[in-house]
C-alpha cells in the first residue's frame, strides 16, 4: 500500500511541475491552484510513504516516477516527441523501480 502511495506522490510531483510551467509565470491562476494542490498532496503522500519505506529508496522512486511521468505527460498532452532511446530509458527506470520494490 505504501508503495502505491509513493507512486501517486510521484505522479503528483509531475502534475505540479507541469502546472507551474503552464501557469505562465504564475499569471494563469487555475494552473497555479492546480500546481499548489498537486505539490501539497505530493509532499503529504511522500511523507506518509516514509512510514514504511526507507527514505533513500522512497526518494529515488519518487524522483524516478516524477521524471517518467513528466516525459509521458509531455508526450501525450503537449506533443513532445519521445525517441526510441528515451522510451528504452523510461523502461529501464520502470524496471529499476520494480527491482527496488522486489528486493527491499
Amino acid at each position: 500500500m505504501y508503495w502505491f502511495i509513493l507512486f501517486i506522490a510521484g505522479v503528483l510531483e509531475a502534475g505540479w511541475l507541469v502546472s507551474i510551467q503552464k501557469s505562465e509565470s504564475f499569471t494563469n491562476i487555475p494552473y497555479v491552484i492546480c500546481g499548489v494542490l498537486s505539490m501539497t498532496l505530493s509532499l503529504i503522500l511522500f511523507s506518509v510513504a516514509l512510514k514504511e519505506i526507507p527514505i533513500n529508496l522512497a526518494y529515488l522512486v519518487w524522483l524516478a516516477v516524477g521524471a517518467s511521468a513528466i516525459s509521458i505527460i509531455n508526450h501525450y498532452f503537449f506533443n513532445q516527441a519521445l525517441s526510441v532511446p528515451q522510451i528504452l530509458s523510461l523502461c529501464l527506470i520502470f524496471i529499476g523501480v520494480v527491482g527496488l520494490k522486489l528486493f527491499s
